[in-house]
């Protein structure tokens, strides 16, 4: 697809999207707005606060996880180097079309420091993939959970995307064959090829090393999955902030749905989608596509401000390099 087509379609979803989010948020109508204006009127200061420091817990218990992964490879980063590239990157994010261009520049930068590119993007790799299987693994378990709230098109159509994608990902990570034949192909017809692959080849066989380490993929998943209880409990706080009447139970079955509605490469720079997410659940768990709009807002917030942050320690920490 031509990237000025594809541009234009990102750009009609996203409008398409936030005028759904609108409509079910009631923010059409002068008596919606009054509500919602209500709403952010009455907000919790303290709970704000809490909020804010539990979406600090969320990027250090995610930044460890890459944190072990790196280790278990040698690469020389300590923790809070990782944690800085970890928010770097998601500095990256704001201007950058999709997550995966935050995930290029941190990993790009741990490259540079230690000398190690292709290792440094397989730590990437590995734990963005550990973190996404397990998302799928707990939305569906969510969803089958409360099969009558979330038996809509657009949740199993999602779910189906990822588990093809992800099994699709895996297969080629495990079974070499397909590698081996598209390569061998290309070199034939285009001998130029050789360099690009010879890169390839040395990302393959970083993959590869993981899994010899079974003992840290292991850990690497029982880390996402404490990633998503932490996750959970953001947006649990988050929602408390608008209204106290929120149950904890219900954000564990509702957050993986919505983040894995996130992670779909739909709308520009993830606008529109976010908050279609938000809206869409909790007026599926009965809280009201209100109360969403609010949380997403804060929570895109806080992504702003982690952002910042990132701004803040890029110049500190992008120019250093291991001795």
């Amino acid at each position: 697809m031509n990237k000025r087509l594809f541009k234009l379609l990102q750009i009609v979803v996203t409008i398409t999207l936030l005028g759904v989010v609108f409509y079910q948020a009631g923010l059409l109508s002068t008596e919606g707005q009054q509500r919602f204006i209500a709403l952010l009127k009455n907000a919790s200061l303290p709970l704000l606060i809490l909020s804010v420091l539990v979406g600090v817990l969320i990027n250090l218990v995610s930044a460890f996880k890459w944190f072990l992964l790196t280790q278990s490879q040698s690469l020389g980063a300590g923790y809070w180097r990782i944690f800085a590239y970890y928010l770097v990157g998601q500095f990256y994010n704001i201007f950058l079309p999709t997550s995966v261009g935050g995930d290029v520049v941190r990993s790009y930068e741990l490259g540079k420091f230690s000398g190690r590119q292709a290792d440094s993007l397989a730590s990437v790799f590995v734990e963005r993939y550990t973190g996404v299987l397990t998302l799928l693994l707990v939305a569906a378990a969510a969803v089958l959970s409360q099969l009558s709230r979330f038996n809509q098109g657009f949740v199993i159509v999602s779910l189906t995307m990822f588990a093809l994608g992800l099994g699709l990902i895996g297969w080629l990570v495990i079974d070499k064959r397909p590698y081996n034949a598209v390569r061998a192909a290309l070199l034939r017809k285009a001998p130029i090829s050789a360099k690009v692959f010879a890169k390839l080849d040395t990302l393959v066989g970083s993959i590869d090393h993981y899994r010899a380490q079974p003992i840290t993929i292991i850990v690497a998943f029982a880390n996402s999955l404490l990633f998503y209880l932490v996750a959970a409990l953001n947006v649990y706080v988050t929602a408390l902030v608008f209204n106290a009447d929120v149950r904890l139970v219900d954000m564990l079955i509702a957050t993986p749905i919505i983040m894995l509605l996130m992670n779909i490469p739909l709308s520009l720079g993830n606008i529109g989608l976010m908050e279609f997410a938000y809206t869409s659940i909790f007026l599926a768990m009965g809280y009201g596509a209100e109360l969403g709009a609010a949380v997403a807002i804060l929570m895109r917030l806080k992504s702003l401000f982690d952002g910042a942050l990132g701004g803040v320690l890029h110049p500190i920490f992008v120019t250093q390099k291991h001795e």
